[in-house]
C-alpha cells in the first residue's frame, strides 16, 4: 500500500519545501495513483539529493530511506546475498577471509581471495581443499555451493543431507566433510 513510504518521504519533502521555500505540500495537486505519488517524491527527493546532503539531518534521512529500501526488498521477496566469512586455513592465522557470494556465482571458483591477517591468497577451489584437509576445522557451505564442488545437482544433496540426517549449522549451512563423507 506504501502508506508508511508516502508517509516518511512526504515527511521530508515538507521539511526541503519549507527549508527552500518552495510550494507547501498541502498546495500540490496529489498525484492519480498511489504509484504515481510514490514517483513523484521520489523523484523531488532525487532532484534535491545534492542540497539534502549538505543538511546536518542528512544521517537521519539516509537511515530512514535505507529502512525503507530494506523493507520493500524484504516485501518483494529480493534479498541480495552477503559475504561469507570462513577461517583462514593457515593454521598460525586466526583472521578470515571473506568471500563475495555474488562474485563467485558470476566468475565460478578460479577467482583468488585473500586473508585480511596474513595476506596470504588462494584460489576459491584451492581455499576449499586446504580447509578440508584440516579435520579439526568444519567448512560449511549452502546447498549450492555444495553441489557446484561435487558437480551434482542441488536436490542430490538435499537428498544426501536427509538420507544421512546432516544438521544444518546457521542459516543454510551444512559441513562439506559430512556431506562428503556420506556421500562416500
Amino acid at each position: 500500500m506504501a502508506t508508511e513510504l508516502l508517509a516518511i518521504l512526504h515527511g521530508w519533502e515538507a521539511m526541503v519545501r519549507e527549508a527552500r521555500n518552495l510550494t507547501p505540500p498541502a498546495l500540490l495537486k496529489k498525484a492519480a495513483t498511489t504509484e504515481a505519488e510514490v514517483k513523484a517524491t521520489c523523484d523531488f527527493h532525487l532532484a534535491h539529493l545534492d542540497w539534502i546532503i549538505g543538511q546536518e539531518w542528512v544521517r537521519d534521512f539516509a537511515g530512514e530511506v535505507a529502512e525503507l529500501h530494506a523493507k520493500g526488498m524484504a516485501a518483494a521477496k529480493r534479498f541480495t546475498e552477503q559475504p561469507r566469512r570462513i577461517p583462514c586455513p593457515t593454521d598460525e592465522c586466526k583472521k578470515f577471509v571473506v568471500i563475495d557470494v555474488v562474485k563467485v556465482k558470476e566468475n565460478g571458483l578460479a577467482d583468488e581471495v585473500t586473508c585480511f591477517g596474513c595476506r596470504q591468497s588462494w584460489s576459491l577451489i584451492r581455499l576449499v581443499t586446504l580447509a578440508m584437509s584440516n579435520p579439526t576445522r568444519k567448512f560449511f557451505l549452502d546447498v549450492e555451493a555444495i553441489a557446484l564442488w561435487l558437480g551434482i545437482k542441488p536436490r542430490q544433496v538435499y537428498a544426501i543431507i536427509k538420507e544421512n540426517g546432516i544438521q544444518k549449522q546457521s542459516g543454510n549451512l551444512y559441513s562439506l566433510g559430512d556431506v562428503i563423507n556420506a556421500r562416500n
